[in-house]
Formats: structure tokens, sequence, C-alpha cells
């Protein structure tokens, strides 16, 4: 049952990336052709890992609960767009076993791409608020398994890895934690049914405006008062696209990651939180507008920093 409070927080940051390669160096003809406007957008480096999906979470969720300590953890989630090596359900089962948490019981969410930690956070969130968990393992780790590692339609290169923190009634550990205060869901699925750019960037437009509305108002806040926007590592452009869209000042766009982490699929938000919290960037009571994003579904959550 509920204890009759909605608040959330997010803490035990941690994750695990793929060896560290030079765009350069890179043996993908397609991330070479591109290389030019590659760094143009701010991407030097991209990770590497021959790990599998399950491997890559385990070591990351592992650091978290570390972290965790004695604190209780009551279920996982694992966000991943990754094909299976045989089924999802195996690839969760290896994950949790990985953990050495064999009897904790857990769930694997997708279908929203580089936006996967939107769905992810909400399930997780809502199994707190319900009540049925204390704290909730939250996990995103993706890989590239066939084909280029060069994603255009956010001008940027896929990297290998995971990310994973707590999400949990109170901060744990002595690290950077975060409160959760609102968040919002959009999908829009004939978001690329236009052969037209504009009216693919009108269509995103209004989709990733309507869905920072809706995380902002319940909290009387308007648009000026963000005062960090964080993304996924996609290239400068993209980015200040996004942020516009968000109706926030690209000035306001923190991606202290991108140039050595390249993008990890659905990670970079975790990876940046805890980033900015580490170079001392972090303002505790600031609001911190997280917007995860694919070409068809965005999540828009407003967190502050509690320390």
């Amino acid at each position: 049952m509920s204890d009759g409070t909605d608040t959330v927080y997010l803490s035990g940051f941690a994750h695990a990336a793929g060896e560290r390669v030079p765009l350069a160096e890179l043996d993908d003809a397609t991330v070479a052709d591109h290389a030019e406007r590659l760094r143009e957008q701010g991407l030097r480096h991209v990770r590497v890992s021959a790990s599998p999906v399950p491997e890559l979470a385990t070591a990351s969720a592992r650091a978290t609960l570390a972290a965790a300590g004695d604190a209780s953890v009551d279920s996982a989630v694992l966000c991943t767009d990754t094909p299976a090596a045989v089924s999802p359900t195996m690839d969760l089962w290896d994950f949790l076993a990985g953990t050495g948490r064999s009897d904790l019981p857990g769930a694997i969410v997708g279908g929203s791409g580089c936006g996967n930690l939107g769905p992810g956070l909400a399930a997780a969130r809502d199994a707190v608020r319900a009540g049925t968990a204390s704290s909730v393992l939250l996990v995103t780790a993706d890989r590239v398994s066939t084909g280029t590692r060069y994603l255009p339609s956010g001008t940027t290169v896929l990297s290998d890895g995971a990310a994973s923190c707590l999400v949990s009634r109170e901060p744990v550990g002595d690290g950077p934690a975060v409160r959760l205060r609102s968040l919002s869901l959009g999908v829009r699925l004939d978001t690329e049914s236009s052969a037209r750019e504009l009216a693919v960037a009108r269509a995103t437009t209004r989709a990733v405006g309507g869905i920072v509305r809706r995380a902002l108002e319940p909290l009387g806040l308007e648009r000026r008062d963000v005062g960090k926007i964080l993304m996924g590592n996609y290239g400068d452009a993209s980015r200040s696209f996004l942020a516009l869209a968000a109706g926030v000042d690209p000035r306001r766009a923190h991606c202290p990651t991108q140039a050595d982490l390249g993008h990890c699929f659905s990670a970079d938000i975790l990876v940046n939180l805890a980033e900015l919290a580490r170079r001392g960037e972090a303002v505790p009571g600031e609001p911190v507008l997280l917007l995860a994003s694919s070409p068809r579904s965005w999540a828009a959550a407003l967190v502050e920093y509690v320390r």
C-alpha cells in the first residue's frame, strides 16, 4: 500500500561502457563518411564492447547495489532496445543472476528506442508510489549488434554501455541524488510518415512542447524556470533543436559526456546527471528538465538535485 506520499528519488548512479575508441579508428565505413560532420557536432569517441546486454547491465547494476549498501531493493526494471540473443526473458534472467540477486523480480521495458529511460522510469516510479516496492533497480543497457553506429536522426554515433540508479522513497548512499517531481510521456507514431523534413520538425516540436508543458504546469513552473536541460548525447544541432522545441534556451542544454561517451542509447541522461554532480555543476533545488527521446516517442521529467 502507498504511504500517502508521491515523493520519489533517484540515487546510486553508476554506468559501465565499452572501450573508448576515437572515431577515426572505428571500423565503420558509414561513420567514416560522416566523420567531419560528427566532429563539427561535438563527437570525438565511441564506446565499443563485445559484452552482451546482460553483462553490461550487470556491471552497472552491481555498482548501484554497492552504493545502496543495506537499503532494500525489491524489484528491477531493465530498459533495452537491443535484440536478444535468445529471448528477452533470458536476457533479463541472465542480468538478474549476474547481480547476485537471483530472487529479485524484474521486467524488461522497450519500445521507445533511445527514449526507453522514460517508460522505464515510469514503471519504477509507479511501483514505488503504489507501495509494491520500496526501491527499484533501474538499468538501461544496449549495444550495437549489427550495422553501422552512425545515427542520422541525431547526427551522432551509437555506443555500447549501460547506466543504472535506484528509484526509491529516500536517497541511498552518499553520492548525488535527485528528486523526481514530474514525468510526462508522449508518442506520435506517424511522425516519420511524411517525406518533408519541415513537417517532421513541426510534428516533433508540437509533441515535445506538449509533454514539457504537462511536466511543468502541475508544478506551477514555466519554461523560463528550467535551470538546465539534459538530453541524449546527440549532435549539437539536434540538441539545440530539441531544447527549442521544449521552449528552453539551448544555452541551458548540458551534455558533459558527449565527446567521451558518444550516444549510449537511453543511458546518456543518467550518466550526465551523475557527471554534472561530479563536476560540481549540480545546484540543489534548481529545476532540471530531462528530455528522453526517439524519433517517435518522448519523455519529459522534472528533477532537482538534493545533494
